[in-house]
């Protein structure tokens, strides 16, 4: 007989599937005995290998054209980004760790209450596949794009152009064989990178889409209890319900503040990493030639809006609990259950959002706020130029 798959199962293989990603570069740290290893100790090593390269491309050249340091500048805030995210995760590997866990105690604690609640799981199911693709076809793209330039004007117009500034010691890419050297140690830097960024971003594709799906279950909560409301307002099950319905918004509110803990440094490095890197491209194009600018802008707008998206959305389910406390039937409780719900009410008028450093909002809003901004310093720049 086969046996059916129940949302939980389906959670557990995209967890496996997380873990082996984030196991790769060395941060399984929903592992019960996580620690510092040699696979995350080989890629620190790396890491400082690249930024010694960018040194040394700097040092090199420098002299002659000071314009180099916006050059690796603009390639290395993503290094950087890569380090604070990697040393963001393990600092927090019980808090990850409990996180996953509850998630999975969700999954089989409500796939067992009903039929709807099975379903609205499987929809979980579906989004969470969904992002975890798109992250990926985000990444892998972006590696792409970052090749697209190089190899069309290698190809098509014979010139040589490097897809990163990062030169290894006693390697000359003014020569045939130094330059595919080089380009082949450009490639691999590209795509470890882009693996190493999406590894270490699926815990925050996991917790914040899964912040953004818990209204679905206290929609249905607040549902169970319209229905039981209408047969009998004096119902026993009524206050346990309440309760359950209180403790879950409090959960949800718990969930968000523990994903601004362990996601602070994450999110402050991608943002001001992202952004950084914006503004140094742009005065590359401002200033000089390099062809792969206008891909690696585009790119970095890219992950600038997927973090604030996510963000967004966060704020958007915020409104929604908001809104569902207030279309909970009051007026058939009793009084101690309607105090229960004024609490739900004032917590939900301070809502947790996602944020920057602790001081703006994760938010499309945001990105906008940056974006002109960056736009208002690159018009300055422009017009001190003249």
């Amino acid at each position: 007989m086969e046996t059916k798959t129940r949302p939980s199962d389906n959670f557990h293989k995209l967890l496996k599937i997380i873990r082996i990603s984030s196991s790769l570069i060395g941060v399984d740290v929903i592992d019960e005995n996580y620690k510092f290893n040699y696979v995350i100790g080989f890629v620190m090593v790396a890491i400082a290998w690249n930024f010694m390269c960018s040194i040394y491309s700097i040092y090199k050249d420098v002299t002659t054209d000071w314009t180099v340091l916006l050059d690796v500048f603009s390639p290395i805030s993503c290094a950087a980004q890569g380090t604070i995210k990697l040393c963001s995760l393990m600092l927090y590997p019980k808090l990850y760790r409990e996180l996953a866990m509850d998630l999975v105690e969700i999954y089989k604690k409500y796939q067992a209450v009903g039929q709807k609640y099975e379903t609205k799981l499987f929809e979980w199911n579906k989004s969470m596949k969904n992002i975890l693709i798109i992250g990926a076809l985000v990444y892998f793209l972006s590696s792409l794009l970052a090749l697209i330039a190089p190899i069309f004007l290698y190809i098509f117009k014979g010139e040589r152009h490097l897809i990163i500034m990062c030169q290894m010691p006693y390697v000359d890419v003014a020569t045939d064989h130094g330059y595919f050297i080089t380009i082949g140690y450009n490639l691999l830097c590209v795509f470890v990178a882009a693996f190493g960024l999406y590894g270490a971003d699926l815990y925050v594709f996991l917790f914040l889409t899964h912040s953004i799906f818990f209204y679905d279950i206290f929609a249905l909560k607040v549902g169970d209890l319209h229905e039981i409301l209408r047969q009998d307002n004096k119902d026993k099950r009524i206050k346990p319900l309440i309760n359950d319905i209180a403790q879950w918004h409090q959960y949800y509110l718990d969930f968000n503040d523990k994903c601004n803990q362990i996601f602070f440094w994450s999110i402050t490095a991608h943002i001001l990493c992202t952004t950084l890197g914006i503004l140094s491209t742009l005065l590359i194009i401002m200033l000089k030639y390099w062809p792969g600018a206008y891909p690696y802008i585009f790119v970095c707008f890219v992950w600038l809006y997927m973090y604030c998206i996510l963000g967004t959305r966060v704020e958007t389910c915020n409104d929604q609990f908001c809104d569902g406390i207030y279309d909970i039937n009051w007026y058939d409780l009793d009084i101690s259950d309607q105090k229960t719900v004024s609490l739900m009410l004032l917590q939900s008028q301070v809502p947790r959002l996602i944020t920057i450093a602790g001081i703006e909002p994760l938010s499309v809003n945001t990105a906008l706020k940056i974006t002109r901004s960056i736009y208002s310093l690159v018009m300055m720049v422009m017009q001190f130029n003249e």
